[in-house]
């Protein structure tokens, strides 16, 4: 069967109403008296005072000022991508105010205040694509890799704000938020086609179209491939002549293809995406056999959206969206010269409405409702058991933010979601925003927020590998945070942040004899950190970032946790060349030492990675090439417990390139 025919029928039958979506934008098209064109700003030429007043949604839902927002954010932006060469969302968070990701030769994970455990699916740290949930319904996995829903050349901007969500996103916004933003079609304006070349013969294809049309409407159309062979990996732990001395041998292939789509007409806007990601494990976990062929994962992403906004009166503006998406599993392996096959589907969908009422002097208010239903949550093993759940969630939401006088600013906000038995919450937070001069800002806030078990956490079951807990509580975070902004130009910015978070109830697998796993909930951990970064920018638009945090998560009983190190230090350097058509990029990240799950310390490391990119420096020709790890650095992150190894070693230097044409 071909792609489209596994799309539209295997995977993701909603999107049977791509093309009802399509006709009813394009009937609003066709209905339009007047043509117009959309001006396109690129936020990446700007001062850094001017970025500062654009409109961020991330943090409460209201068009709100990013330095009048209660909470730190950091932001990277499509100048930052083309410039370093970032080819994963993972690396451009690797790049961002203290977070890190780790990778098993499958997935990659994300950790972010101190806490981010082995292969430890939710993370935390809710992952949005333009305000749409990007976590799967079964794991509440964010995919970072090249397993995630959108090539880098899509995205316009990535916004980090740091701490809970809980009061505008809920279940799950628990550490912090990162929303994708995409580009829209003005920014191409183009139909562009793209090859990327990289090693272990690694080829990416992309084409993308992107334009206004006459009456106004906005389209972006992107499908893209990729392909590696991947390495022969080499696991000490195995060198031995009966297991291939330690060599897996072709057993990391990966390749992907993606689609997007995103129309935009006046008030409407539809955007869709899919993927389809396969990638082979070299490393043997759950004691399958090292070597052994089949031994894969493939996973299945995809949603598609509706949005409406308009503004009822001067004083009231109204938000609808409605959504539906799917998520699908599948997985090979061999234990004791037995294929095992385990295939798991989820599918859910949701409507949200949301009012923004300013007409009471000095308040912005905020109130909504949301109901989002998990209908299908089903694991099916190839003994041909299986496990059928389903879930539900209902949200109601409203958010004051008071501005008493040029100084102060308040905001109050409250969320209640109700799910059932461990899944009702009440998310709170307050917040100060005090400005004594214009250039200084001191923001203080509190909150808490949840994450109920995942049904892979809470009902998994597969008879040999791991059992269910039923009684799973939510984890809950009790959480205290101070930023400073300081902007003495607009040229440079620093910003800082401490925070002190309880995390009660935390949801962790643990190894409960004869190689079995059980998810329990642990009564409490204690976080404690701070992070600055400073951002310094020159009128030939040269650009320095540099951040640095320290952070310390322990146990109740004093121990530090896996996967935490203290340190995170890291620079960004841009040059302009060729009259500022071409930039040079260095970049360096530091990672400090950090506990194995076996309690080993691992060894700190330092990556240096250069790059060089040029935009139509050949007529409408864009070319990027970059080195990662230049030195040929040796590391190793941290395995999960259900592995033979502790550690998993690291690639050492990799080499990208890309070209990509415009055709106009």
């Amino acid at each position: 069967m071909s792609l489209m025919s596994r799309i539209f029928h295997n995977h993701f039958p909603f999107l049977g109403y791509m093309p009802f979506a399509l006709a009813v934008l394009f009937l609003l098209n066709s209905m339009s008296a007047n043509a117009g064109t959309n001006s396109v700003e690129d936020v990446t030429s700007i001062s850094i005072e001017d970025l500062l007043q654009k409109e961020v949604v991330t943090v409460s839902k209201i068009a709100q000022q990013i330095s009048n927002s209660p909470s730190a954010v950091s932001i990277v932006t499509a100048k930052d991508i083309q410039t370093y060469g970032y080819r994963t969302l993972s690396e451009i968070i690797d790049s961002m105010r203290g977070l890190n990701t780790i990778n098993d030769r499958v997935y990659t994970y994300m950790s972010g205040r101190g806490f981010g455990r082995p292969a430890d699916y939710p993370g935390r740290i809710m992952l949005l694509i333009d305000g749409q949930q990007a976590n799967d319904s079964l794991y509440n996995s964010s995919y970072l890799g090249t397993d995630g829903l959108l090539d880098t050349e899509l995205i316009e901007r990535v916004e980090y704000v740091s701490g809970p969500g809980g009061v505008t996103y809920g279940n799950g916004a628990f550490y912090g938020v990162i929303n994708v933003f995409t580009k829209k079609g003005a920014s191409f304006n183009s139909t562009q086609v793209a090859l990327d070349v990289a090693n272990n013969e690694s080829y990416k294809k992309r084409i993308t179209f992107g334009k206004v049309l006459e009456n106004g409407a906005d389209v972006l159309f992107s499908a893209s491939s990729y392909q590696s062979q991947g390495d022969d990996y080499f696991i000490n732990a195995f060198n031995d002549p009966s297991t291939n001395f330690g060599v897996s041998n072709n057993l990391d292939n990966d390749r992907n293809h993606r689609l997007f789509f995103k129309g935009q007409y006046q008030s409407w806007r539809v955007e869709a995406a899919f993927v389809d990601r396969k990638k082979e494990d070299p490393t043997p976990s759950y004691d399958g056999d090292f070597n052994a062929k089949p031994s894969y994962t493939k996973d299945l992403n995809s949603f598609i959206n509706l949005s409406f906004e308009d503004n009822l009166n001067n004083d009231l503006k109204l938000a609808l969206r409605s959504y539906l998406a799917a998520y699908e599993y599948e997985a090979e392996s061999v234990y004791g010269g037995i294929i095992s096959k385990e295939t798991n589907t989820a599918r859910w969908f949701g409507i949200e409405s949301k009012f923004i009422y300013s007409g009471i002097d000095q308040h912005q208010l905020l109130f909504g409702a949301e109901l989002r239903n998990d209908y299908k949550q089903d694991f099916y093993f190839g003994n041909g058991s299986k496990l059928k759940n389903s879930s539900h969630m209902l949200s109601a939401y409203i958010q004051d933010e008071f501005q008493l006088n040029q100084q102060w600013t308040f905001n109050f906000g409250a969320r209640g979601d109700f799910g059932g038995k461990n899944a009702n919450f009440i998310s709170p937070r307050v917040a100060a925003i005090y400005s004594p001069t214009e250039k200084l800002k001191l923001k203080t806030s509190y909150a808490l927020a949840f994450r109920r078990a995942t049904p892979f956490e809470k009902y998994y079951e597969d008879g040999s590998t791991q059992v269910a807990n039923t009684d799973l509580k939510q984890e809950v975070v009790d959480a205290k945070e101070i930023v400073l902004e300081y902007t003495p130009d607009e040229t440079s910015q620093l910003l800082s942040s401490i925070y002190f978070y309880n995390t009660k109830n935390l949801i962790e697998s643990q190894d409960i004899g004869a190689g079995i796993e059980q998810f329990t909930n642990v009564p409490k951990h204690r976080s404690k950190g701070f992070d600055i970064e400073y951002n310094k920018k020159w009128q030939n638009t040269a650009n320095l970032k540099l951040s640095y945090a320290w952070q310390y998560t322990v146990h109740e009983n004093g121990e530090l946790i896996a996967n935490s190190p203290k340190h995170l230090a890291k620079l960004n350097f841009r040059y302009p060349l060729f009259q500022q058509q071409a930039y040079a990029g260095i970049e360096m990240r530091y990672i400090g030492e950090r506990l194995s799950e076996s309690g080993a310390l691992l060894d700190d490391h330092a990556l240096l990675n250069l790059s060089a990119s040029s935009r139509h420096l050949i007529k409408n020709m864009n070319v990027s090439a970059s080195v990662k790890n230049l030195f040929n650095a040796s590391y190793a992150f941290p395995a999960p417990t259900y592995y033979p190894i502790d550690t998993f070693e690291q690639s050492g230097r990799m080499f990208w390139l890309q070209t990509s044409y415009d055709i106009k």
